[in-house]
């Protein structure tokens, strides 16, 4: 049988070709969206576990906590059953049914905490780093855990680096917990060089791109905090781009009519990213498809009714 190593990532990576020619250049998609969850999440619940049990303080049948409404809960779902330990995920209150029955399959306990700022006691990471130390469990933390930014140092760079050698010129990403573009910024600048310029994209309105308030909902993307992750490694991160819902969800349907790509709304702000910046990239532009467009049913009848689409 494989081991989940064996599983997770190696995905491929796909040149666009017919929205290309509004670039000017050459871009890349890797489909993230062909790990066993469906997301990039799944490597980094991988490296959070084995880094918790590598430090002692995950045993063999022990249980650990995540505070995540996204892909990080299935990931951790899955990965935890996979491997033998206990998961508890806390998610807030208005998480899609769809999600939540998925997490529950893989095995997982879940517990639902208000949609409350993070400072309150009720926020959800808060919740998981409480019930974590009630049931002598671990809280992965993605939004400051290292072994999130090692996965993508270790693993997604590399990958694009194999496929692409010194002809990539920007990395274009979306920042949720920023631990994507930090491992894989740290990893092309290390190897190509400082001419390899990474490009944050978040919602408009986001804390990272200096807004004040609660930025646009982008699911999976940095609305109202800036993670820590990306608050320790600024210097990573070239440019930040700012992208609305609406372009989000109508680049994710072009790349799926245009290109067969069936990424999720992330992927479609990533796209959008990546159009704002190809005149000013010196060499090949990549992008994730970080999750698929299934993720997004009700999202995309939404925008249908609403003539988004």
């Amino acid at each position: 049988m494989a081991s989940v190593e064996d599983l997770i990532g190696n995905t491929p990576l796909v040149r666009l070709r017919r929205i290309e020619p509004l670039s000017g250049g050459e871009v890349y998609v890797k489909l993230e969206y062909l790990n066993p969850t469906g997301s990039h999440k799944d490597r980094i619940a991988l490296y959070m576990i084995r880094d918790a049990v590598e430090r002692g303080l995950l045993e063999p049948g022990g249980t650990v906590v995540e505070a995540s409404s996204g892909n990080t809960a299935i990931s951790v779902a899955w990965l935890a059953g996979r491997l033998g330990y206990r998961a508890v995920i806390v998610l807030e209150e208005g998480t899609s049914p769809a999600k939540v029955a998925v997490i529950k399959a893989l095995g997982a306990e879940v517990i639902f905490a208000p949609k409350v700022p993070r400072d309150h006691p009720d926020h959800m990471i808060n919740v998981a780093r409480r019930v974590a130390h009630e049931r002598g469990g671990v809280f992965l933390a993605q939004y400051s855990n290292e072994a999130n930014v090692r996965a993508h140092f270790e693993t997604t760079g590399p990958e694009i680096c194999r496929a692409l050698g010194d002809r990539v010129g920007c990395f274009v990403m979306g920042v949720g917990t920023g631990g994507t573009i930090v491992g894989v910024s740290k990893y092309l600048k290390s190897v190509i060089g400082p001419r390899v310029k990474a490009v944050a994209v978040v919602p408009k309105g986001s804390p990272v791109a200096g807004g004040r308030g609660r930025g646009e909902e982008i699911e999976g993307l940095a609305v109202s905090t800036v993670p820590d992750i990306l608050s320790r490694n600024r210097d990573l991160v070239d440019a930040v781009i700012e992208v609305s819902l609406r372009e989000a969800v109508e680049w994710m349907l072009r790349l799926a009519r245009e290109e067969g790509i069936l990424g999720g709304v992330s992927t479609g702000a990533n796209i959008a990213g990546v159009l704002r910046v190809a005149g000013e990239c010196d060499g090949a532009i990549v992008t994730l498809a970080p999750d698929s467009m299934f993720r997004y049913a009700s999202l995309l009848e939404s925008s249908l009714g609403k003539n988004i689409l």
